[in-house]
């Protein structure tokens, strides 16, 4: 075994009532933790608790039931106790956002109890494993074959077959050895046999069929004598309870044979491999990309693009490289061409939408000229057999951008990793929980868990600072934006009365996220005899949608007060204005009665009278103290927050 690449990807596939997904659509970190390394936390077995998390852990195994729920199982990771292998099940529902441990240890490194072959019972246990591999049958049971970890008494590859019935909450042994290490049994290919079994794997491919048959294809493990890189495919029929080799070779290490791009062939097989990824069609079709194996003639992480038809029995090599180690080729994110792919890279996450776009987030692997650790997220659309970069970066070993839990933020991204699991909810939402990589400012195991909501939706404009001066009968409007993708364009309004605006002009946004200032001088002032002046924004997005900033307030008579509220009483956006005789730093306090400081705002204006709104929509009902100093300046007013 190669221990330097002890890991396995993990899909689920995945159905989106929804599928446009494009540079602007954000993430959200939505439970679990924002650092490494950290505990489970179990809370009550089979109940589910707001508190309640998994450990950080990669390399997996999911199923997703009819109702959109996750499965977690095992993986490598920490429990309570420690890390190691563990064999926690765990139910997630997207529509509380709270985790249930089911079944399984809360510790790790536990052995298996198989029970009496083909019965369940509720002592019945598998062993602590990563990377087994998964599927759903027809009936909504899960079945899990091999991986890693522990059988009944050691720890090594395994090719034991069990399946686990929600309704019961009872895991039945069905199939293959409670021993490690075993050697496959092939029999004829395409022929049935009770005896056939394949050897013990992990790092496979799995799919099922519309009759409920489950399908098996490489990993790294046992062949009929020796483990390494496999290319077999098997197909497992449950009421018969047998195994079929369908396809590929029954020896380990197997160069690819890719024939002609785009035209299917008997020859034709892909090259063994582990820690690829891969979804099925409408068509009951499987697509294989990448992962680490045999191209023609050498050993590295591929970039190939695989497609296998089950009523041919027939491997088409589709796009993608035919030689190891190749770097991307991004082009423009959001654009699809002829030229762009993928970096060759093994143990991503990845998913199918109702179009029959393929998806792929992340993994180890190659941007467009280092190896490392990935988060950039593609799409492939086999109509057009075009690649997107659609999200993320196009250099390795990005650290992950937070933000608020459970808030959408254009600027938020998960950190560079492998070995995450990806699902789609009912409603088509995507989530990504764990994995080996990195959060904030390090890298280990992962426990967060993030979402892509509102798929197609943009998010609007985020205005961080709007505010501005009156000096010698000129208004300076300044202000900061962020998360400008899919915006146009700024118009400033000006109005006498607070109630009617006319446009004084407009100014281009730039169109891309990062932060960015803006200025406008009002110089018309002089030929106005108004006591005030109000202005606000109108934010256009590229769509032509628009919305309104808040409104700011100056007094142009020499006779108003030094500081001026309004409105007041106040329920969202509270306006202030005053003299600034210097420019210099101002600071404002809103106490409550009992003169406790309940906000806070500071920063620098330039001299003359300025205008700051502030958002007091979060306040509670009641009266305030506002208190500004700067300066020589120095005043207290109250106002009514209803």
């Amino acid at each position: 075994m190669k221990a330097a690449l002890s890991f396995v990807t993990l899909l689920l596939f995945a159905t989106f009532s929804s599928a446009q997904i494009v540079p602007q659509t954000p993430w959200t970190w939505m439970k679990g933790d924002n650092t490494i390394d950290q505990p489970g936390v179990y809370g009550i077995q089979g109940v589910a608790g707001q508190d309640n998390k998994p450990g950080g852990r990669n390399i997996s195994t999911t199923w997703k039931d009819q109702s959109g729920n996750l499965w977690l199982f095992g993986g490598m990771g920490f429990g309570t106790g420690g890390s190691g292998f563990l064999n926690d099940l765990w139910k997630f529902n997207p529509v509380t956002n709270k985790w249930a441990w089911v079944k399984g240890d809360d510790t790790p490194d536990h052995y298996g109890v198989y029970g009496i072959n083909g019965l369940a019972d509720p002592s019945n246990k598998p062993g602590g494993v990563y990377s087994g591999i998964s599927w759903v049958d027809n009936d909504g049971n899960f079945w899990l074959f091999g991986g890693y970890g522990y059988s009944e008494s050691g720890i090594g590859l395994l090719n034991s077959l069990w399946k686990y019935d929600p309704s019961t909450n009872n895991w039945a042994w069905i199939k293959g050895d409670k021993t490690i290490d075993q050697a496959g049994v092939y029999g004829n290919k395409g022929i049935a046999h009770s005896a056939n079994k394949p050897g013990a794997r992990y790092c496979s491919q799995s799919w099922t069929d519309d009759n409920g048959d489950l399908y098996l294809f490489g990993g790294y493990g046992y062949d009929k004598n020796i483990h390494g890189e496999l290319n077999d495919i098997w197909k497992y029929n449950i009421p018969t309870n047998e195994w079929t080799w369908i396809k590929g070779d029954s020896t380990t290490h197997q160069a690819g044979t890719y024939g002609t791009e785009g035209v299917s062939s008997p020859g034709n097989n892909p090259g063994s491999r582990y820690l690829s990824i891969s979804w099925k069609d409408q068509s009951n079709d499987l697509w294989l990309f990448g992962g680490y194996g045999l191209d023609e003639q050498g050993l590295g992480s591929l970039n190939d693009l695989w497609k296998y038809s089950s009523s041919t029995n027939e491997w088409t090599w589709i796009s993608g490289n035919k030689t190891i180690d190749q770097q991307a080729v991004y082009g423009i994110p959001g654009i699809p061409a002829p030229t762009n792919k993928p970096g060759a890279r093994y143990i991503s996450s990845a998913w199918m939408d109702p179009g029959g776009d393929l998806w792929m987030f992340g993994g180890y692997g190659y941007d467009a000229s280092n190896a490392g650790y990935l988060n950039d997220l593609w799409k492939y659309s086999p109509g057009t057999n075009k690649w997107t970069w659609v999200k993320g970066d196009n250099t390795v070993d990005q650290f992950a951008i937070y933000g608020v839990l459970g808030l959408p933020d254009i600027l938020n991204k998960s950190g560079a990793r492998n070995g995450g699991v990806s699902w789609a909810d009912g409603n088509g939402n995507l989530w990504l929980f764990g994995g080996y990589g990195f959060d904030g400012t390090t890298t280990g195991v992962l426990n967060d868990l993030w979402k892509i909501n509102s798929f197609g939706s943009i998010l609007p404009l985020k205005l961080l600072q709007f505010d501005g001066t009156l000096n010698n009968d000129i208004v300076r409007l300044q202000w900061q934006t962020a998360q400008e993708t899919g915006f146009s364009h700024f118009i400033i309004q000006r109005s006498f009365d607070g109630m009617n605006f006319t446009s004084l002009g407009d100014i281009a946004g730039t169109g891309y996220n990062g932060t960015h200032q803006y200025t406008y001088p009002d110089f018309d002032l002089k030929n106005h005899s108004e006591a005030v002046v109000f202005y606000r924004l109108q934010l256009v997005n590229n769509d032509g949608s628009s919305s309104f900033s808040k409104v700011l307030r100056f007094g142009l008579s020499k006779k108003d007060l030094s500081v001026h509220i309004f409105p007041n009483p106040v329920v969202h956006s509270l306006n202030l204005s005053f003299d600034q005789v210097n420019s210099g730093p101002v600071t404002i306090f809103i106490m409550d009665m009992k003169g406790v400081v309940v906000k806070k705002q500071s920063g620098n204006m330039g001299a003359g009278r300025a205008s700051i709104s502030m958002d007091v929509s979060g306040l509670p009902a009641s009266t305030y103290v506002l208190s500004v100093t700067g300066g020589a300046l120095s005043q207290q007013l109250k106002f009514i927050k209803e």
